[in-house]
């Protein structure tokens, strides 16, 4: 059973003028993701009407999501375990609204939190999900996304590990460079946690099954990209057109066709 208190459901949140400069379209879908999160968020706001506090948490180096949270009425949490990451983050995005952790406050309670691409990194979602319901407010909202555990971006990677395809794919790379001479650009390296790789493959049922068994209820459930991994992207989906496509085309198929899922939900207990 739904809260009572909740705010209204935001019935697209894709469409809403997005007045944010986002980045070019990728072929992980990226950009509509983040008008995903985005839409749920202002929706959130101007049903509030007063200054929210956001946890993003598992924000990384904060380059993907966290910066495009930081605006007037929100005091940002940017929560992560990896410490270079998050001193890039307190370096790039940091201020008085925007804060980054590597521990989440004991005294915070928020209203809304943001799960982009995180719990399929982390052993223990349930204990975590149990932990942010009492931090979350009785009216707030979690807005998040998941890759489909069996989808065609799971599945790809698990044939490039079977096959060492990553490493093939480098030393192509390096030797393509040295025999057309071509110099590697210089650019600021930034942090980024390759040792979190992901140890849950969840299906809808499970995704639905944990959070009604940690007191949510999942309201919004949408596709997100269909096909796309560094294999392939380095192969033949090249291009902005299209990753465009490709995210795009993803809203016609069905869910378990499709590599990510965007998701809200609100406290039922």
């Amino acid at each position: 059973m739904s809260n009572n208190n909740a705010l209204p459901l935001l019935q697209d949140a894709n469409i809403l003028e997005m007045k944010e400069t986002l980045p070019p379209e990728n072929i992980y879908g990226h950009t509509k993701k983040l008008r995903f999160i985005l839409g749920h968020l202002r929706n959130y706001m101007e049903y509030s009407g007063k200054p929210i506090r956001v946890l993003d948490f598992g924000c990384g180096n904060g380059a993907a999501v966290s910066q495009f949270l930081i605006r007037k009425g929100v005091t940002l949490y940017g929560i992560d375990i990896h410490e270079p990451s998050i001193e890039y983050a307190k370096t790039h995005f940091g201020g008085e609204n925007a804060l980054f952790l590597y521990r989440l406050p004991d005294s915070v309670v928020f209203d809304v939190i943001v799960y982009a691409d995180i719990l399929e990194h982390l052993h223990d979602p349930e204990a975590v999900l149990r932990d942010h319901w009492m931090k979350l407010k009785d009216c707030g909202l979690i807005i998040g996304s998941v890759p489909n555990g069996y989808g065609p971006f799971e599945m790809e990677k698990r044939f490039a590990r079977w096959f060492h395809l990553a490493e093939l794919l480098t030393l192509a790379a390096a030797i393509k460079g040295k025999l057309c001479g071509h110099k590697v650009a210089q650019r600021e390296a930034i942090p980024y946690n390759i040792e979190s790789g992901h140890v849950q493959f969840f299906s809808r049922r499970v995704l639905y099954n944990l959070f009604h068994h940690t007191g949510f209820s999942i309201e919004d459930f949408r596709n997100g990209s269909f096909v796309g991994a560094p294999f392939s992207q380095q192969l033949f989906l090249r291009g902005q057109r299209i990753a465009e496509i490709n995210a795009a085309l993803a809203d016609f198929l069905p869910h378990w066709m499709v590599s990510t899922w965007y998701f809200t939900a609100r406290k039922t207990k």
